[in-house]
């Protein structure tokens, strides 16, 4: 097989990966692309660095498909998460997986504290289930389940915008601040993580805005 041929069926093995959505499939045909360009300039005398650069594309691959492997099959998600990633769908499996790993689920016996208002946080809350109530400028409103807790705080870096005390019997995530922070520094778990910051304050402003229906 001539060496212009098989570089065209690289190329072409590249353009159906382009055209994959899969993750991992996608990485594996770019894989497969990248072999077959390695096989072409093994034969004849081509560019060693552009046999270098085929090489170190393939090498890449199937670290990326490795490392997403492992994210997909490792150790199954306990019944409580695969519940919360239905209410998360902004995660991708693996990044999920990733936000889980920080976090601390705890079920009250008594009603807790979870900010101050005018203090800082040094935690993330969402509340998984039951409520809490909110305490701010004299006014205090109940809150339901599936909401973030001091997510100003933490996206802006301010002091806590109000008081809140979460229920009896609620179930709660915390991320300590630091390290959720440094989590975040990947790319696709901080886009997941604004998606879900920005439709939390949907919710809320909706629900505020229903409260001063109902008063009205």
């Amino acid at each position: 097989m001539s060496q212009f041929l098989v570089f065209n069926v690289g190329a072409a093995v590249f353009l159906v990966g382009f055209l994959i959505r899969d993750v991992i499939l996608s990485r594996a045909v770019f894989a497969v692309g990248a072999a077959v360009f390695v096989y072409g300039f093994a034969l004849g005398n081509g560019n060693f660095f552009a046999l270098l650069w085929a090489v170190a594309i393939l090498l890449v691959n199937m670290a990326v498909i490795w490392a997403n492997l492992r994210d997909r099959f490792t150790t199954p998600l306990t019944p409580e998460e695969q519940a919360l990633k239905k209410e998360m769908p902004q995660f991708s499996e693996g990044d999920f997986r990733r936000l889980m790993q920080p976090c601390s689920w705890q079920t009250l016996d008594a009603p807790l504290q979870l900010t101050e208002q005018g203090k800082p946080g040094k935690t993330l809350y969402y509340i998984v289930s039951g409520g809490a109530t909110v305490s701010k400028s004299d006014k205090e409103i109940d809150v339901g389940d599936n909401i973030l807790i001091g997510e100003i705080s933490f996206s802006q870096d301010v002091p806590a915008t109000a008081t809140v005390h979460a229920h009896e019997g609620s179930v709660l995530i915390s991320w300590p601040r630091k390290k959720l922070k440094r989590l975040l520094k990947r790319k696709s778990l901080k886009a997941g993580f604004d998606a879900l910051l920005s439709n939390d304050l949907a919710e809320k402003l909706a629900n505020d805005e229903a409260r001063s229906a109902s008063d009205g």
